[in-house]
C-alpha cells in the first residue's frame, strides 16, 4: 500500500466545497450502480464523513455514541490530542460502520469527528440499508458543513476492457475537465492517475478548474487492471 503522495504540491492550497450531501443523488450509490452496470464486481467501498466541531457539539456527540450500547468503545492520548473510537459491534447489511472523535488539547483548534461506512461488497440491499443508514448518521450527527469522501475499487479485465469502462464512465457521469498522470516510478503499481469533474456531484475541490472525481489505475494479475475511484479526491491509501 502506499499513501496518496502523488501530486502533493498540487492540493496544497485546494479548498473543498463542504456542500455535502447533494440532493439530486449519492456519490457512492452513483458510482457502485456504474461500476455494477458496467457487468463489474465492487471488490470495496467506503465512505468517510468529517466536521470540525466546538466543544460543546463534540460533547454532545460524545455523550450520544457512548450511550449506544451497541458501539464498542476505545480511547488513546498523546500529548497533542484525545481520541475516541466507536466501533458497532454488529454488521450491518454489507458494511461496517465506526466513528472516531479526535480532541485537540490545545484550545485554539477544533475537534473533529469522522464517521466511516465500509464494505468488500454491493448489492440492491447493501444499497438500500446505506442510503438509510447515511441519512440517519447525518441527520444525528453532522451538519451542512460535514465534507463526504467516498472511494470503491473495481478490477477490469476479461471481456471489459479498461477503455470501454472509461468511456462509460465519461459519458455517465459528464465528465470534463479531465487529465491524467503517469506514475514514472519503475518499481511502483500505480500505471496512471485520471482527474475529472462532474456536475452531478455538488461537493467539488477548488482549484483553476474544479475537480471532483481522482481514479488510480494499477496493474492486476493476468493482464486486469484494478481501479481505485475517489470523490471528491482519494484520502486513503491504495
Amino acid at each position: 500500500m502506499r499513501k496518496m503522495v502523488l501530486i502533493t504540491g498540487i492540493f496544497i492550497l485546494m479548498i473543498v466545497n463542504t456542500t455535502a450531501f447533494a440532493n439530486d443523488g449519492d456519490e457512492m450509490t452513483d458510482l457502485a450502480s456504474l461500476v455494477i452496470g458496467s457487468d463489474l464486481s465492487v471488490d470495496s467501498w467506503q465512505v468517510t464523513i468529517k466536521e470540525k466541531m466546538n466543544e460543546n457539539a463534540i460533547d454532545s456527540i460524545l455523550k450520544k455514541l457512548k450511550h449506544k450500547n451497541s458501539y464498542k468503545v476505545s480511547s488513546t492520548e498523546d500529548e497533542n490530542t484525545v481520541k475516541y473510537f466507536f466501533k458497532r459491534v454488529q454488521k450491518q447489511e454489507g458494511f461496517f460502520e465506526s466513528y472516531s472523535v479526535v480532541i485537540p488539547k490545545n484550545p485554539k483548534y477544533e475537534a473533529e469527528l469522522i464517521a466511516v461506512l465500509k464494505g468488500d461488497r454491493w448489492s440492491n440491499k447493501t444499497a438500500v440499508n446505506y442510503a438509510d443508514r447515511l441519512e440517519d448518521i447525518h441527520t444525528t450527527y453532522f451538519t451542512k458543513r460535514s465534507t463526504k469522501f467516498a472511494c470503491l475499487t473495481t478490477t477490469v479485465g476479461g471481456n471489459i476492457s479498461s477503455d470501454y469502462f472509461f468511456d462509460r464512465l465519461k459519458d455517465t457521469l459528464q465528465l470534463s475537465n479531465v487529465r491524467e498522470q503517469t506514475d514514472n516510478v519503475e518499481e511502483s503499481a500505480v500505471k496512471n492517475i485520471m482527474y475529472g469533474y462532474t456536475p452531478l456531484w455538488e461537493q467539488t475541490i477548488q482549484m483553476e478548474q474544479p475537480m471532483n472525481l481522482q481514479i488510480v489505475v494499477q496493474n492486476a494479475a493476468q493482464n486486469s487492471k484494478r481501479l481505485t475511484i475517489g470523490t471528491p479526491i482519494l484520502i486513503n491509501e491504495y
